[in-house]
């Protein structure tokens, strides 16, 4: 199957929600304001992903530029709006997902690809021809289409989607898309269908193999937000997903200026109503980033070693020569 997603698909490109439906091959571009050949920002290992997802080498992290939502409150906002990245060929894109697997990453990451697709899934051809054995990981907003799911379940083996709200019109007025719940939802119910999440396997090893871990920011103000995403999880996938729950929103001027959004981080208090919301839907498997007033967690991608605390290993950068 992943021989047959070839590049034929962005033609008429409808690789997400969005479906706008132009021809990328001729240099239209849709709402992700990209073409159809791949930009890369930089493939790293990388420290800072759930704990099964970065195990003792880190992993192997792609972050690509452009996006199917641009949320006005993205902490990589470089990729997403300023499309910091170059164009990277599919040969050298596989070099870099070996040279990953040399320096001992767990697996490979793919941040926001759903729109290069197509590319990726190329990629990862040749890459397995060259001897590319680790797990493969799809780290994404979550606003995919059933089509490209099942396309990325012939070869993907560990999820990361985010849930970002189950309310339409918040959706509606941060990312402009409305349909979002909808979409998000069907795809992780369709993820947690067929990618076994082995609870038992991971606290034994302490690495993910395969599975589905649904993330979740916690925004200022919007408390009763994470509380229906929490429900809906809880009602539909806890036992066949992991729940991480993040607190590292971060105001950014001027991109949120319009987004109703506090101009805040996220204040003890609301921790602590999230913690109260675990106990009253019995999420118990999880993991939680650690609330600390204060950190840095916006990463600059114009340098190689992006993140704030530089524990990160750079393998490839758009800036460097290659």
């Amino acid at each position: 199957m992943i021989n047959k997603i070839d590049k034929s698909l962005y033609k008429k490109c409808n690789l997400c929600p969005r479906k706008c439906n132009v021809n990328r091959l001729s240099g239209e571009k849709g709402f992700c304001k990209t073409g159809h050949e791949p930009l890369l920002s930089c493939g790293l290992l990388h420290y800072g992903e759930e704990p099964p997802v970065t195990g003792r080498g880190g992993s192997g992290t792609l972050f690509f530029a452009g996006c199917t939502l641009r949320c006005k409150f993205c902490q990589n906002y470089q990729l997403s709006r300023e499309i910091v990245g170059k164009v990277t060929e599919k040969d050298l894109l596989s070099d870099i997902m070996i040279a990953l697997q040399e320096k001992g990453a767990e697996n490979i990451n793919f941040v926001t690809a759903t729109h290069f697709l197509p590319s990726v899934a190329e990629a990862v051809s040749i890459a397995k021809n060259k001897g590319l054995k680790i797990p493969l990981v799809w780290n994404s907003s979550g606003y995919e289409t059933d089509e490209t799911v099942e396309m990325l379940l012939e070869f993907i083996d560990i999820f990361l989607p985010d849930l970002k709200t189950m309310d339409p019109d918040l959706s509606g007025r941060l990312f402009n898309a409305k349909d979002y719940p909808q979409f998000a939802t069907s795809a992780i119910l369709k993820m947690t269908d067929r990618k076994k999440t082995d609870f038992s396997l991971i606290e034994k090893e302490g690495v993910m193999k395969e599975g589905v871990i649904v993330r979740h920011l916690v925004l200022p103000g919007e408390i009763k937000n994470t509380k229906e995403v929490l429900k809906w999880f809880s009602e539909n996938v806890k036992d066949r997903a992991i729940l991480s729950l993040m607190f590292q929103y971060e105001p950014h001027e001027p991109l949120d200026s319009d987004s109703e959004l506090p101009r805040r981080r996220i204040i003890e208090k609301e921790v602590d109503e999230v913690y109260e919301l675990l106990d009253e839907y019995g999420i118990d498997d999880g993991f939680i980033q650690e609330f600390e007033e204060g950190s840095l967690w916006t990463p600059d991608f114009t340098k190689s070693m992006p993140f704030p605390g530089g524990k990160e290993k750079p393998v490839w950068h758009y800036l460097e020569k290659n």
